[in-house]
């Protein structure tokens, strides 16, 4: 080998040292998942690409907080046609990316052209968006504590400051249709029945299935996230403080002025976010 082409080989193999490295990164970057880099908070997504972002975050949030188990669902009022919503596919919240998200109208059909099948329950959501145009996000969820509470006689109270939000009361709702024919007993598959349950949640934030779960609404995704976790920790709170005796609770007076006085949930959600990332390696 020349003394030229000896050196022109050293300068490839300098190049290779430098650009292996760089590479690699690409790599990782390129299949660390659909959600890579995301997670910015936003009240107000202007695109549908924003806001299937932030549904998937949320999904991964809502899991990752025990509101989720591998049931549950969370959407997202379309903000380019609000019309229709986002929802994740018949999936695990955990599992959830952006390549699972589907467009679904008011009654319950899917609009994206997938093979990929819905959720039964989509239709919860659809009657919740038809019935409030102020709602932008619903989340159907089965946390333990609030399944304990829809089939006691003891009834929603709100203990802590951050559940002041549910000033308006949390109904029960215990509509089930078990007689119709084709009927899915405590499963909510009709428009009949979705519109029951948003007749049934009216216009409080949040409201529990006897025997079931829960539908907690939102101005925004954080915003409904936040009152879905709000939501348990104050059920877990009433219950344990039951076996002490009498609970103070807080009025309907004090929580109205009380939930002026909470903040958006910026903080909630960066540390969710924050959490998410160290749990869950594809969404890093």
């Amino acid at each position: 080998m020349t003394e030229k082409k000896w050196i022109s080989a050293r300068r490839s193999l300098r190049l290779s040292a430098v650009m292996l490295p760089v590479a690699l990164l690409l790599v990782a970057l390129l299949s660390a998942g659909p959600s890579f880099g995301q997670g910015t908070f936003t009240l107000s997504p202007k695109t549908a690409a924003e806001a299937i972002d932030q549904l998937v975050w949320a999904n991964r949030i809502l899991a990752n907080e025990g509101i989720f188990d591998f049931l549950g669902h969370i959407s997202v009022r379309n903000p380019e046609n609000s019309k229709t919503f986002f929802i994740a596919q018949h999936i695990a919240p955990e599992t959830v990316t952006k390549n699972d998200i589907l467009e679904v109208d008011f009654e319950g059909n899917v609009i994206t052209k997938s093979q990929f099948r819905p959720y039964s329950e989509r239709i919860i959501h659809a009657g919740i968006y038809k019935a409030r145009p102020d709602v932008n996000s619903v989340i159907h969820a089965h946390p333990i504590p609030v399944v304990t509470l829809s089939i006691s006689e003891v009834p929603f109270r709100i203990v802590v400051h951050p559940a002041s939000i549910f000033y308006e009361g949390v109904p029960t709702y215990d509509a089930y249709d078990f007689t119709s024919p084709g009927n899915t007993g405590m499963l909510v598959t009709t428009k009949e029945e979705g519109d029951r349950v948003a007749k049934t949640l009216g216009k409080s934030r949040a409201m529990m299935m006897r025997g079931h779960g829960c539908n907690v609404v939102g101005k925004s995704v954080p915003d409904a996230v936040r009152a879905a976790i709000d939501l348990r920790d104050n059920v877990v709170i009433l219950l344990g403080a039951q076996q002490f005796g009498k609970v103070k609770a807080v009025s309907y007076e004090e929580a109205k002025e009380a939930a002026k006085a909470l903040s958006n949930p910026e903080r909630g959600w960066n540390a969710w976010v924050a959490r998410v990332k160290r749990t869950m390696p594809d969404m890093r």
